[in-house]
Protein backbone atom coordinates (compact mmCIF):
# COMPACT_ATOMS: atom_id res chain seq x y z
CA UNK A 1 0.00 0.00 0.00
CA UNK A 2 1.47 3.43 -0.93
CA UNK A 3 2.69 5.46 2.00
CA UNK A 4 0.80 8.65 2.86
CA UNK A 5 1.77 11.90 4.51
CA UNK A 6 0.74 12.36 8.14
CA UNK A 7 -1.60 15.03 9.50
CA UNK A 8 1.21 17.44 10.43
CA UNK A 9 2.62 17.39 6.92
CA UNK A 10 -0.83 17.71 5.36
CA UNK A 11 -1.54 20.85 7.41
CA UNK A 12 1.86 22.27 6.49
CA UNK A 13 1.23 21.87 2.75
CA UNK A 14 -2.26 23.32 2.97
CA UNK A 15 -0.93 26.34 4.86
CA UNK A 16 1.91 27.18 2.47
CA UNK A 17 0.15 26.19 -0.77
CA UNK A 18 -3.00 28.18 0.05
CA UNK A 19 -4.30 30.77 -2.35
CA UNK A 20 -3.99 34.56 -1.98
CA UNK A 21 -6.65 34.59 0.74
CA UNK A 22 -4.47 32.45 3.03
CA UNK A 23 -5.87 30.59 6.05
CA UNK A 24 -5.12 27.27 4.33
CA UNK A 25 -7.91 27.96 1.81
CA UNK A 26 -7.48 26.98 -1.87
CA UNK A 27 -7.57 29.44 -4.74
CA UNK A 28 -10.71 28.71 -6.70
CA UNK A 29 -9.75 31.34 -9.25
CA UNK A 30 -6.34 31.06 -10.94
CA UNK A 31 -3.60 33.50 -9.96
CA UNK A 32 0.08 34.08 -10.62
CA UNK A 33 2.30 32.68 -7.87
CA UNK A 34 5.41 34.69 -6.81
CA UNK A 35 7.42 32.78 -9.41
CA UNK A 36 5.00 33.91 -12.13
CA UNK A 37 3.26 30.56 -12.76
CA UNK A 38 -0.50 30.27 -13.22
CA UNK A 39 -1.78 28.45 -10.15
CA UNK A 40 -5.04 27.39 -8.53
CA UNK A 41 -6.21 25.19 -5.65
CA UNK A 42 -3.39 24.33 -3.24
CA UNK A 43 -0.32 25.04 -5.34
CA UNK A 44 -1.65 23.27 -8.41
CA UNK A 45 -0.10 24.26 -11.74
CA UNK A 46 -1.44 21.37 -13.80
CA UNK A 47 -4.08 22.12 -16.43
CA UNK A 48 -4.86 25.57 -15.04
CA UNK A 49 -6.95 27.69 -17.41
CA UNK A 50 -6.86 31.49 -17.20
CA UNK A 51 -9.96 33.10 -15.65
CA UNK A 52 -11.66 29.71 -15.18
CA UNK A 53 -12.80 28.95 -11.66
CA UNK A 54 -12.66 25.51 -10.07
CA UNK A 55 -14.77 24.02 -7.30
CA UNK A 56 -13.59 23.04 -3.84
CA UNK A 57 -14.01 19.39 -4.83
CA UNK A 58 -11.72 19.95 -7.82
CA UNK A 59 -9.15 21.64 -5.58
CA UNK A 60 -9.25 18.66 -3.19
CA UNK A 61 -8.85 16.21 -6.08
CA UNK A 62 -5.88 18.15 -7.50
CA UNK A 63 -4.23 18.21 -4.07
CA UNK A 64 -4.70 14.45 -3.67
CA UNK A 65 -3.19 13.82 -7.12
CA UNK A 66 -0.21 16.07 -6.45
CA UNK A 67 0.37 14.45 -3.08
CA UNK A 68 0.36 11.05 -4.75
CA UNK A 69 3.37 11.82 -6.92
CA UNK A 70 5.22 13.63 -4.11
CA UNK A 71 4.65 10.74 -1.70
CA UNK A 72 5.67 8.18 -4.34
CA UNK A 73 8.87 10.11 -5.05
CA UNK A 74 9.95 10.27 -1.39
CA UNK A 75 8.98 6.65 -0.80
CA UNK A 76 11.07 5.59 -3.78
CA UNK A 77 14.24 7.52 -2.99
CA UNK A 78 14.38 8.08 0.80
CA UNK A 79 15.79 5.35 3.03
CA UNK A 80 13.42 4.33 5.84
CA UNK A 81 12.20 7.75 6.97
CA UNK A 82 9.98 7.88 10.03
CA UNK A 83 6.55 9.50 9.78
CA UNK A 84 7.68 13.09 10.42
CA UNK A 85 10.79 12.79 8.23
CA UNK A 86 8.63 11.42 5.43
CA UNK A 87 6.05 14.22 5.82
CA UNK A 88 8.71 16.96 5.79
CA UNK A 89 10.36 15.56 2.67
CA UNK A 90 7.00 15.17 0.91
CA UNK A 91 6.30 18.85 1.58
CA UNK A 92 9.70 19.74 0.12
CA UNK A 93 9.18 17.51 -2.91
CA UNK A 94 5.68 18.93 -3.46
CA UNK A 95 7.25 22.38 -3.65
CA UNK A 96 10.44 21.76 -5.66
CA UNK A 97 9.26 18.87 -7.87
CA UNK A 98 10.24 15.25 -8.49
CA UNK A 99 12.69 15.83 -11.34
CA UNK A 100 15.93 13.90 -10.99
CA UNK A 101 18.05 16.70 -12.40
CA UNK A 102 16.70 19.66 -10.44
CA UNK A 103 14.18 18.43 -7.88
CA UNK A 104 13.96 16.32 -4.78
CA UNK A 105 15.87 13.23 -6.05
CA UNK A 106 19.00 15.35 -6.55
CA UNK A 107 18.63 17.35 -3.32
CA UNK A 108 21.23 17.52 -0.55
CA UNK A 109 18.40 16.84 1.90
CA UNK A 110 17.84 13.40 0.39
CA UNK A 111 21.55 12.62 0.02
CA UNK A 112 22.33 13.41 3.68
CA UNK A 113 19.21 11.65 4.93
CA UNK A 114 20.19 8.46 3.11
CA UNK A 115 23.69 8.78 4.56
CA UNK A 116 22.20 8.89 8.06
CA UNK A 117 23.18 12.51 8.70
CA UNK A 118 19.83 13.70 10.05
CA UNK A 119 21.16 17.02 11.42
CA UNK A 120 22.81 17.80 8.08
CA UNK A 121 19.66 16.87 6.17
CA UNK A 122 17.57 19.18 8.36
CA UNK A 123 19.99 22.06 7.79
CA UNK A 124 19.94 21.42 4.04
CA UNK A 125 16.23 22.25 3.79
CA UNK A 126 17.25 25.94 3.89
CA UNK A 127 19.19 25.49 0.65
CA UNK A 128 15.83 25.57 -1.13
CA UNK A 129 14.92 29.10 -0.04
CA UNK A 130 15.33 30.85 -3.39
CA UNK A 131 12.72 31.62 -6.01
CA UNK A 132 13.08 32.76 -9.57
CA UNK A 133 12.37 36.44 -10.07
CA UNK A 134 9.85 36.62 -12.95
CA UNK A 135 11.10 40.03 -14.02
CA UNK A 136 14.80 39.15 -14.24
CA UNK A 137 14.85 35.35 -14.35
CA UNK A 138 17.45 35.31 -11.57
CA UNK A 139 17.22 33.52 -8.23
CA UNK A 140 16.43 35.58 -5.15
CA UNK A 141 15.88 34.73 -1.49
CA UNK A 142 12.24 34.37 -0.48
CA UNK A 143 11.20 35.07 3.10
CA UNK A 144 8.14 32.88 2.63
CA UNK A 145 10.19 29.95 1.35
CA UNK A 146 12.72 30.31 4.16
CA UNK A 147 9.91 30.22 6.71
CA UNK A 148 8.50 27.09 5.07
CA UNK A 149 11.93 25.40 4.98
CA UNK A 150 12.45 26.11 8.69
CA UNK A 151 9.09 24.58 9.58
CA UNK A 152 9.80 21.55 7.36
CA UNK A 153 13.20 21.10 9.02
CA UNK A 154 11.63 21.28 12.49
CA UNK A 155 9.06 18.67 11.47
CA UNK A 156 11.83 16.50 10.04
CA UNK A 157 13.67 16.55 13.39
CA UNK A 158 10.54 15.96 15.49
CA UNK A 159 10.52 12.39 16.85
CA UNK A 160 7.46 10.34 16.10
CA UNK A 161 5.05 9.89 18.99
CA UNK A 162 6.09 7.05 21.29
CA UNK A 163 3.88 3.97 21.03
CA UNK A 164 1.51 3.35 23.94
CA UNK A 165 3.01 1.31 26.76
CA UNK A 166 2.05 -2.35 26.60
CA UNK A 167 0.57 -3.83 29.77
CA UNK A 168 2.63 -6.39 31.66
CA UNK A 169 1.62 -10.03 31.06
CA UNK A 170 0.65 -10.29 34.72
CA UNK A 171 -0.41 -6.90 35.98
CA UNK A 172 0.02 -6.16 39.66
CA UNK A 173 -3.00 -4.68 41.39
CA UNK A 174 -2.43 -1.56 43.52
CA UNK A 175 -1.76 -2.24 47.16
CA UNK A 176 -4.90 -2.07 49.26
CA UNK A 177 -5.39 -1.40 52.91
CA UNK A 178 -5.00 -4.64 54.89
CA UNK A 179 -8.22 -3.96 56.75
CA UNK A 180 -10.14 -3.70 53.47
CA UNK A 181 -8.67 -6.88 51.97
CA UNK A 182 -11.16 -9.67 51.39
CA UNK A 183 -8.45 -12.19 52.24
CA UNK A 184 -7.69 -10.57 55.58
CA UNK A 185 -11.38 -10.27 56.44
CA UNK A 186 -11.97 -13.91 55.53
CA UNK A 187 -8.96 -14.96 57.60
CA UNK A 188 -10.17 -12.96 60.56
CA UNK A 189 -13.63 -14.51 60.33
CA UNK A 190 -12.12 -17.98 60.18
CA UNK A 191 -10.01 -17.33 63.28
CA UNK A 192 -13.00 -15.89 65.13
CA UNK A 193 -15.12 -18.86 64.12
CA UNK A 194 -12.40 -21.21 65.31
CA UNK A 195 -12.20 -19.37 68.62
CA UNK A 196 -15.93 -19.70 69.19
CA UNK A 197 -15.71 -23.38 68.28
CA UNK A 198 -12.96 -23.96 70.88
CA UNK A 199 -15.03 -22.28 73.58
CA UNK A 200 -18.11 -24.32 72.64
CA UNK A 201 -16.16 -27.55 72.69
CA UNK A 202 -14.74 -26.80 76.13
CA UNK A 203 -18.24 -26.11 77.45
CA UNK A 204 -19.51 -29.33 75.88
CA UNK A 205 -16.66 -31.49 77.23
CA UNK A 206 -16.92 -30.22 80.81
CA UNK A 207 -20.17 -32.08 81.73
CA UNK A 208 -18.87 -35.25 80.11
CA UNK A 209 -15.67 -35.19 82.14
CA UNK A 210 -17.57 -34.49 85.34
CA UNK A 211 -19.87 -37.48 84.77
CA UNK A 212 -17.00 -39.99 84.48
CA UNK A 213 -14.75 -38.86 87.28
CA UNK A 214 -14.92 -39.81 90.93
CA UNK A 215 -14.35 -36.24 91.97
CA UNK A 216 -17.19 -35.01 89.80
CA UNK A 217 -18.44 -32.09 91.83
CA UNK A 218 -15.11 -30.40 92.43
CA UNK A 219 -13.77 -31.14 88.91
CA UNK A 220 -16.97 -29.87 87.30
CA UNK A 221 -16.62 -26.66 89.23
CA UNK A 222 -13.03 -26.26 88.10
CA UNK A 223 -13.90 -26.95 84.47
CA UNK A 224 -16.90 -24.63 84.54
CA UNK A 225 -14.61 -21.97 85.93
CA UNK A 226 -11.93 -22.78 83.33
CA UNK A 227 -14.10 -22.68 80.23
CA UNK A 228 -14.58 -18.88 80.23
CA UNK A 229 -10.90 -18.44 80.96
CA UNK A 230 -9.96 -20.73 78.06
CA UNK A 231 -12.36 -18.86 75.82
CA UNK A 232 -10.77 -15.53 76.74
CA UNK A 233 -7.31 -16.94 76.09
CA UNK A 234 -8.42 -18.27 72.71
CA UNK A 235 -9.85 -14.87 71.74
CA UNK A 236 -6.61 -13.16 72.76
CA UNK A 237 -4.59 -15.67 70.74
CA UNK A 238 -6.85 -15.15 67.73
CA UNK A 239 -6.42 -11.38 67.95
CA UNK A 240 -2.64 -11.79 68.14
CA UNK A 241 -2.50 -14.07 65.07
CA UNK A 242 -4.78 -11.69 63.15
CA UNK A 243 -2.47 -8.78 64.02
CA UNK A 244 0.55 -10.81 62.85
CA UNK A 245 -1.26 -11.66 59.61
CA UNK A 246 -1.98 -7.99 58.86
CA UNK A 247 1.67 -7.07 59.47
CA UNK A 248 2.85 -9.77 57.06
CA UNK A 249 0.39 -8.51 54.44
CA UNK A 250 1.77 -5.01 54.73
CA UNK A 251 5.34 -6.31 54.32
CA UNK A 252 4.30 -8.34 51.27
CA UNK A 253 5.02 -11.69 52.91
CA UNK A 254 1.48 -12.90 52.19
CA UNK A 255 0.15 -12.87 48.60
CA UNK A 256 -3.58 -12.60 48.15
CA UNK A 257 -5.36 -14.71 45.55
Amino acid sequence: MPREINAAGYRLIKEFEAGPLGNSQPALMPYLCPAGRLTNGWGNTHNVKPAVAITLAQAEADLARNLDWAEACVERYATEPNENEFAAMVSLCFNIGPDRGAGFPSSTVLRLHNRGDKAGAAAAFAMWRKMRDPSTGGLIDSAGLLRRRNIEANLYLTPDAAPPAMPMPQSVAPEKSALSSKTVIAGGLAVATGTASVADQVNQVAPLISSITTAGASLEAILRLGAPVLSAMAVAAAAYFLWRYIQKRRRGEVVST
